[in-house]
Protein backbone atom coordinates (compact mmCIF):
# COMPACT_ATOMS: atom_id res chain seq x y z
CA UNK A 1 0.00 0.00 0.00
CA UNK A 2 1.69 2.98 -1.18
CA UNK A 3 0.13 6.31 -1.14
CA UNK A 4 1.06 9.77 -2.08
CA UNK A 5 0.94 12.41 0.54
CA UNK A 6 2.10 15.78 -0.55
CA UNK A 7 4.35 14.36 -3.19
CA UNK A 8 6.04 11.84 -0.90
CA UNK A 9 5.61 8.18 -1.31
CA UNK A 10 4.63 6.33 1.84
CA UNK A 11 5.56 2.77 2.41
CA UNK A 12 4.01 0.14 4.70
CA UNK A 13 5.63 -0.43 8.06
CA UNK A 14 7.80 -3.45 8.40
CA UNK A 15 6.52 -6.38 10.41
CA UNK A 16 8.33 -7.11 13.72
CA UNK A 17 11.43 -9.17 13.45
CA UNK A 18 11.12 -12.75 14.58
CA UNK A 19 13.65 -13.34 17.35
CA UNK A 20 14.40 -16.83 18.47
CA UNK A 21 13.37 -17.32 22.13
CA UNK A 22 16.47 -17.84 24.32
CA UNK A 23 16.17 -21.02 26.38
CA UNK A 24 19.11 -20.35 28.69
CA UNK A 25 17.16 -18.30 31.33
CA UNK A 26 14.52 -21.04 31.52
CA UNK A 27 17.18 -23.70 31.86
CA UNK A 28 18.99 -21.81 34.65
CA UNK A 29 15.84 -21.05 36.65
CA UNK A 30 14.64 -24.65 36.29
CA UNK A 31 17.99 -25.94 37.52
CA UNK A 32 17.93 -23.60 40.52
CA UNK A 33 14.40 -24.66 41.48
CA UNK A 34 15.24 -28.36 41.14
CA UNK A 35 18.38 -27.86 43.22
CA UNK A 36 16.40 -26.10 45.93
CA UNK A 37 13.80 -28.89 46.04
CA UNK A 38 16.54 -31.53 46.14
CA UNK A 39 18.26 -29.72 49.04
CA UNK A 40 14.99 -29.57 50.99
CA UNK A 41 14.36 -33.28 50.45
CA UNK A 42 17.91 -34.16 51.47
CA UNK A 43 17.62 -32.06 54.62
CA UNK A 44 14.28 -33.67 55.54
CA UNK A 45 15.71 -37.16 55.04
CA UNK A 46 18.75 -36.36 57.17
CA UNK A 47 16.54 -35.15 60.03
CA UNK A 48 14.43 -38.29 59.76
CA UNK A 49 17.49 -40.56 59.82
CA UNK A 50 18.88 -39.16 63.06
CA UNK A 51 19.38 -42.03 65.45
CA UNK A 52 17.36 -42.30 68.68
CA UNK A 53 20.66 -42.61 70.54
CA UNK A 54 21.26 -38.91 69.88
CA UNK A 55 17.94 -38.06 71.51
CA UNK A 56 18.81 -40.16 74.57
CA UNK A 57 22.14 -38.42 75.03
CA UNK A 58 20.35 -35.07 74.85
CA UNK A 59 18.07 -36.16 77.71
CA UNK A 60 20.96 -37.30 79.86
CA UNK A 61 22.65 -33.93 79.48
CA UNK A 62 19.80 -32.29 81.38
CA UNK A 63 20.33 -32.85 85.11
CA UNK A 64 17.60 -34.74 86.90
CA UNK A 65 15.40 -32.93 89.41
CA UNK A 66 17.02 -34.57 92.43
CA UNK A 67 20.53 -33.71 91.18
CA UNK A 68 19.57 -30.05 90.87
CA UNK A 69 18.00 -30.14 94.34
CA UNK A 70 21.11 -31.74 95.89
CA UNK A 71 23.33 -29.13 94.31
CA UNK A 72 21.20 -26.24 95.55
CA UNK A 73 20.85 -27.71 99.03
CA UNK A 74 24.62 -28.10 99.23
CA UNK A 75 25.01 -24.45 98.24
CA UNK A 76 22.60 -23.46 101.03
CA UNK A 77 24.56 -25.56 103.55
CA UNK A 78 27.81 -23.87 102.58
CA UNK A 79 26.29 -20.40 102.60
CA UNK A 80 26.91 -18.08 105.53
CA UNK A 81 23.26 -17.13 106.12
CA UNK A 82 23.10 -18.94 109.45
CA UNK A 83 26.41 -17.49 110.65
CA UNK A 84 25.24 -13.98 109.73
CA UNK A 85 21.93 -14.59 111.48
CA UNK A 86 19.92 -14.35 108.26
CA UNK A 87 17.67 -17.23 109.22
CA UNK A 88 14.76 -15.96 107.13
CA UNK A 89 16.74 -16.08 103.85
CA UNK A 90 18.09 -19.50 104.82
CA UNK A 91 14.58 -20.91 105.30
CA UNK A 92 13.20 -19.12 102.25
CA UNK A 93 15.87 -20.71 100.06
CA UNK A 94 15.28 -24.20 101.46
CA UNK A 95 11.53 -23.93 100.85
CA UNK A 96 12.17 -22.59 97.34
CA UNK A 97 14.51 -25.47 96.44
CA UNK A 98 12.04 -28.05 97.78
CA UNK A 99 9.20 -26.45 95.82
CA UNK A 100 11.32 -26.40 92.65
CA UNK A 101 12.09 -30.08 93.16
CA UNK A 102 8.41 -30.99 93.63
CA UNK A 103 7.53 -28.95 90.54
CA UNK A 104 10.16 -30.68 88.39
CA UNK A 105 9.65 -34.15 89.86
CA UNK A 106 5.85 -34.36 90.01
CA UNK A 107 4.83 -31.57 87.59
CA UNK A 108 2.89 -29.81 90.34
CA UNK A 109 3.09 -25.99 90.10
CA UNK A 110 4.58 -25.85 93.60
CA UNK A 111 6.02 -22.36 93.24
CA UNK A 112 2.57 -20.94 92.51
CA UNK A 113 0.67 -22.67 95.33
CA UNK A 114 0.35 -21.93 99.00
CA UNK A 115 1.70 -24.57 101.34
CA UNK A 116 -1.82 -25.91 101.93
CA UNK A 117 -2.58 -25.95 98.21
CA UNK A 118 0.71 -27.71 97.50
CA UNK A 119 0.05 -30.41 100.10
CA UNK A 120 -3.43 -31.00 98.67
CA UNK A 121 -1.99 -31.28 95.15
CA UNK A 122 0.60 -33.76 96.42
CA UNK A 123 -2.16 -35.90 97.96
CA UNK A 124 -4.15 -35.74 94.70
CA UNK A 125 -1.00 -36.88 92.87
CA UNK A 126 -1.02 -39.90 95.20
CA UNK A 127 2.35 -39.17 96.74
CA UNK A 128 2.90 -41.34 99.81
CA UNK A 129 1.52 -39.90 103.05
CA UNK A 130 4.87 -39.98 104.93
CA UNK A 131 6.47 -37.86 102.20
CA UNK A 132 3.59 -35.40 102.22
CA UNK A 133 3.70 -35.20 106.02
CA UNK A 134 7.45 -34.58 106.09
CA UNK A 135 7.01 -31.92 103.38
CA UNK A 136 4.22 -30.34 105.45
CA UNK A 137 6.44 -30.19 108.54
CA UNK A 138 9.36 -28.67 106.67
CA UNK A 139 7.33 -26.08 104.75
CA UNK A 140 5.34 -25.15 107.87
CA UNK A 141 8.57 -24.58 109.80
CA UNK A 142 9.96 -22.49 106.94
CA UNK A 143 6.71 -20.50 106.71
CA UNK A 144 6.81 -19.80 110.46
CA UNK A 145 10.29 -18.33 110.09
CA UNK A 146 9.37 -16.35 106.97
CA UNK A 147 5.96 -15.03 108.02
CA UNK A 148 5.58 -15.38 111.79
CA UNK A 149 9.05 -14.15 112.77
CA UNK A 150 9.79 -17.42 114.54
CA UNK A 151 13.49 -17.64 115.41
CA UNK A 152 14.60 -21.27 115.75
CA UNK A 153 17.82 -22.27 117.47
CA UNK A 154 20.84 -22.62 115.18
CA UNK A 155 20.90 -26.41 115.56
CA UNK A 156 17.19 -26.65 114.73
CA UNK A 157 17.63 -24.42 111.68
CA UNK A 158 20.57 -26.45 110.40
CA UNK A 159 18.42 -29.61 110.36
CA UNK A 160 16.10 -28.05 107.75
CA UNK A 161 18.51 -28.89 104.90
CA UNK A 162 18.73 -32.47 106.16
CA UNK A 163 14.92 -32.67 106.17
CA UNK A 164 14.76 -31.36 102.60
CA UNK A 165 17.48 -33.80 101.54
CA UNK A 166 15.52 -36.67 103.15
CA UNK A 167 12.43 -35.78 101.11
CA UNK A 168 14.50 -35.72 97.91
CA UNK A 169 16.23 -39.01 98.83
CA UNK A 170 12.96 -40.78 99.52
CA UNK A 171 11.13 -39.59 96.41
CA UNK A 172 13.79 -39.45 93.72
CA UNK A 173 13.42 -43.09 92.65
CA UNK A 174 9.64 -43.38 93.01
CA UNK A 175 7.53 -43.48 89.90
CA UNK A 176 5.72 -40.12 89.63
Amino acid sequence: MQGNLGGQNLRDIKPPLEMPQPLLPYFISGTVILGFVAALLWHALQKRRQSPATAVTDETETPLAHEVAYEKLSAIETSDWLQRGDIETYHTQIAYVLRQYIDARYHIPALELTTTGLLQAMLRAEIAAPHVERTRQLLTNCDMVKFATYQPELTEASTRVADARWIVDETKSLVP
